[in-house]
């Protein structure tokens, strides 16, 4: 749906890169600071790509309502998962990367992800900054994370916890 050049492909790009930007502030200026103008223009266009098509996956799904995250709730996803990624690099006998328990919940969403950076660290070798894709791809981990701690529970539901991920 993204992919394509043609007009109707780049209106639903820019529509769902303003509803994100209106809907979701505290996580935008959160990959705003993780997405600095100074990343390898590759790379950038990557991560913005992706930040809309994460949000947009998010946002469509049949059913489902998301809060608006606060500045805390972003602090806390990115706060697990550098838990996590401290936790597995302390532990070598771990075969499990932080993604990987991303993509349990998240499966579709990890693949896509996976997928569109390595068709553009392929398209780019030799001239992208894989460091900068790294950047790129923790990022969006923790818009994932954090847009699923965002997923209001169905209408009548009683939720067992309040709507703020503890770190």
């Amino acid at each position: 749906m993204l992919s394509g050049a043609d007009a109707g492909s780049r209106e639903l790009t820019r529509e769902g890169f303003e509803r994100f930007d209106a809907e979701q502030q505290p996580l935008r200026r959160y990959l705003l600071d993780k997405l600095p103008k100074s990343l390898d223009e590759a790379a950038l266009a990557l991560g913005y790509m992706l930040a809309v098509a994460v949000y947009m996956a998010f946002e469509s799904s049949p059913g489902v309502r998301l809060f608006t995250l606060t500045e805390d709730g972003v602090a806390a996803a990115d706060a697990s998962l550098g838990a996590d990624e401290e936790l597995r690099r302390s532990d070598p006998m771990d075969a499990l990367e932080s993604e990987d328990i991303v993509a349990i919940e998240q499966p579709a969403l990890l693949s896509f992800v996976n997928e569109h950076i390595g068709r553009t660290l392929e398209d780019n070798a030799g001239e992208i900054d894989v460091d900068h894709v790294a950047l790129v791809f923790r990022a969006i981990l923790v818009e994932i994370l954090a847009l699923s701690h965002a997923v209001q529970p169905p209408p009548g539901y009683a939720a067992a916890r309040g709507r703020e991920p503890m770190a």
